[in-house]
């Protein structure tokens, strides 16, 4: 390939590139536009999780802010399957049939698996933490949250939870890539286990119950990533030995 036909495919990439950002930038706007609408019930779904606790907001804008953000991380959230696709058609094209399959699947669970690390957070963890912060509140202080710190704690649970529960797709993806072995992930166990105490104590509010129920989830998520890696890695030494 000479200097000018080199030239011509980086353009082109670059152009496919652009075309897949400007459409994934403009179905996400579109989204928000239309999930801010719906802020006033939504937020009403994170209030109904600790009724009791009397919410506020300190500046004339925060309460605006606060559903512009939202609306943003719904439209995210809600538009990934357009997003993903356009991803998929821009790196396919690179990509041989074997490795285009564990992508595409890996596109499909990582949706769900982060739908059901965000619905477990949002039923089981944050009605547990926010009772637990209740209850230690002293009679002589009067609790006045401000509505973007509350929504901003619940909105980062969700997320930590969601991609938490990310590990098992993400082991898939690299034992069908061939870049991850049961034997590495045997011999990290240990370490993978303390990894986990820790990812859980930075990206979870300071306090043991939320480090603990992300933590316990984790490390069973871990444990089915071994068996998936395993049984990823046995299905890719048949392949290759027909």
């Amino acid at each position: 390939m000479n200097p000018s036909q080199k030239t011509g495919t980086l353009v082109e990439h670059l152009a496919e590139l652009r075309k897949r950002l400007i459409i994934i930038l403009t179905v996400n706007i579109a989204g928000a536009l239309i999930c801010y609408q719906y802020m006033a019930t939504l937020i009403q779904l994170f209030i109904n999780l600790n009724p009791g606790m009397n919410l506020v907001y300190i500046s004339p804008s925060e309460l605006f802010m606060v559903y512009v953000k939202l609306a943003l991380l719904c439209a995210v959230i809600i538009c990934f399957p357009v997003s993903a696709l356009q991803i998929w058609l821009f790196i396919s094209k690179g990509l041989l049939k074997k490795e285009q399959f564990y992508v595409l699947i890996s596109f499909f669970f990582g949706l769900i698996f982060f739908l059901a690390g965000a619905i477990f957070c949002y039923y089981v963890v944050l009605p547990v933490i926010l009772q637990f912060f209740s209850r230690i509140a002293l009679e002589e202080i009067t609790p006045m949250v401000s509505i973007e710190n509350y929504i901003s704690f619940c909105t980062t649970m969700l997320l930590s939870f969601g991609a938490a529960f990310e590990l098992p797709v993400a082991v898939f993806l690299l034992s069908g890539l061939g870049l991850l072995k049961p034997a590495t992930l045997r011999r990290w166990h240990g370490i993978c286990i303390l990894l986990i105490f820790i990812i859980a104590a930075v990206i979870t509010p300071p306090d043991v119950v939320s480090q603990v129920l992300l933590a316990v989830p984790m490390i069973g998520l871990l444990e089915l990533s071994m068996v998936i890696c395993w049984l990823v890695d046995r299905q890719r030494q048949k392949t290759d030995k027909s």
